[in-house]
């Protein structure tokens, strides 16, 4: 590595450091799986340091859930976004899965961490993983209770379409 690449390095901005690092975990944490992926690896595949690394996460896990974070989040928020774009419930339901589907073809390898993970029995991961079905769950809920409580006081029980 070279004086310059060091240099730039230490530039780089804490904020586009660690998305660098988490995009590397991703393509480590989805190639290997969590047991396999090594911290070196990751490190690595950033060009940065393993201490450099380790200030930004004190341990694999941290950067597992941190990585885990960021796509619940990007898939959560989609997925509210698609059911609050639209009052046409029938349009709800088709943005819905269109954003459902958009977020594994744009971040494939994340739907691999959020779906099939094999750290689903970790109690840390498995507390994430609930936490985005019941976000998602709540999103599609809430529009029903809405509509659910305008039938109820205008006395119209129309169905949802």
């Amino acid at each position: 590595m070279s004086n310059l690449d060091t240099t730039n390095k230490a530039r780089l901005p804490r904020d586009e450091r660690r998305a660098l690092l988490l995009s590397a975990a991703l393509e480590v944490f989805t190639a290997a799986g969590y047991h396999s992926a090594a911290m070196d690896e990751i490190a690595d595949r950033a060009n940065v340091s393993k201490p450099v690394l380790y200030q930004h996460f004190p341990s694999k896990l941290d950067l597992y859930l941190a990585v885990l974070d960021l796509h619940i989040d990007s898939l959560v928020f989609e997925i509210q976004k698609a059911i609050a774009s639209t009052p046409d419930n029938k349009d709800r339901v088709h943005a819905t899965v269109d954003a459902y589907f958009a977020f594994i073809e744009k971040e494939g390898e994340a739907f691999r961490l959020l779906f099939e993970s094999d750290m689903s029995v970790e109690p840390q991961v498995r507390q994430r993983l609930n936490r985005m079905t019941y976000d998602c769950a709540a999103a599609a809920s809430a529009v029903i209770a809405l509509i659910l409580a305008y039938q109820k006081r205008h006395q119209c029980f129309w169905v949802l379409e």
